[in-house]
């Protein structure tokens, strides 16, 4: 015994991802599965319209090129993606998910024509999931655990990128090296503990003082480094005195003013003569050096 037609039919409407039929040209000729709002909207009011009426130029150029792909390659192609209901009229953005939704999609040709076209079979997963989950591991291994800053490896991708930018484009980067005045003192009178709580304290208000696109990293012990992308010398010098000022003031209210602390911090920008980001490090390492051996509790800056 074998299904006829209705039962196939409902077969396919009853799979629990999305599958389309979309010809060579862009349009599609069957939409089955995703009957699961949680996951998917409803993309069958789709059947008979063209990728380029129902989505923004850029979007479906790149869906027919995945088609061509699929095609030339005559098997399964993988791709991921990212599209949210906002990007596709037609369908009702208040049944299903609020958010963008990551998809795989898997594409093989369709067997035959359809209408004398060439035809693939699409096939979308949702994977938000284990987007999520990618995400956070990555967060996880490029953050310092106690802190919550970016770690030494985030520390050197960012050098590296920023540094390639300068390199290619002109475009200045500044970084501030700075630790903590007499941290082992500390330690030592109110114990490790508290240690951890002035410099957890310390970085999250370090971090309100930064802009977006700069990034706050742990170097090692009490000693952290600031990224300033697009940021001159003299810009850099005058973060680096707000955080000197405002940092420990504001540590100080979340703790207690019996363990104040100050901060040392030494400047540098990157030159046309560096021929790579160690040297930048250098500089400022060499700083943060005079600006202890000046007294702590103030900024210095090398520029050669």
């Amino acid at each position: 015994m074998s299904l006829n037609s209705r039962q196939m039919l409902a077969v396919l409407d009853a799979l629990p991802d999305p599958v389309f039929v979309i010809t060579e040209k862009g349009r599609y000729v069957g939409v089955f599965g995703h009957s699961d709002l949680k996951y998917y909207h409803d993309g069958h009011d789709l059947i008979g319209a063209s990728v380029y009426e129902v989505m923004p130029l850029d979007i479906a150029q790149w869906v027919i090129d995945q088609i061509h792909n699929a095609l030339t390659a005559g098997r399964v192609v993988k791709v991921e993606y990212e599209l949210s209901a906002s990007q596709v009229r037609g369908l009702d953005p208040d049944a299903g998910p609020d958010d963008t939704i990551w998809f795989e999609g898997r594409m093989q040709p369709f067997p035959g024509l359809i209408q004398g076209e060439r035809a693939i079979i699409w096939t979308a997963r949702n994977i938000n999931g284990r987007k999520k989950l990618e995400t956070e591991l990555l967060r996880a291994s490029q953050t310092d655990p106690l802190t919550r800053t970016a770690n030494r490896r985030k520390l050197m991708e960012t050098l590296h990128e920023n540094f390639a930018a300068f390199k290619r484009y002109g475009h200045p980067m500044s970084l501030i090296m700075f630790d903590i005045d007499h941290f082992k003192k500390l330690n030592d009178r109110f114990g490790h503990l508290a240690g951890d709580t002035v410099l957890r304290s310390l970085c999250d208000s370090c971090h309100s003082l930064l802009r977006e696109n700069d990034l706050l990293a742990r170097f090692g012990g009490e000693e952290f480094i600031v990224v300033l992308p697009s940021t001159p010398l003299q810009q850099a010098l005058a973060t680096a005195q707000r955080i000197r000022i405002d940092v420990p003031a504001a540590a100080a209210r979340i703790t207690s003013q019996e363990k104040k602390v100050t901060l040392s911090l030494g400047v540098s920008e990157l030159t046309p003569q560096d021929s790579s980001y160690s040297q930048i490090l250098h500089r400022a390492d060499k700083a943060l050096y005079i600006a202890k051996s000046n007294g702590r509790n103030r900024v210095e800056a090398i520029t050669t």
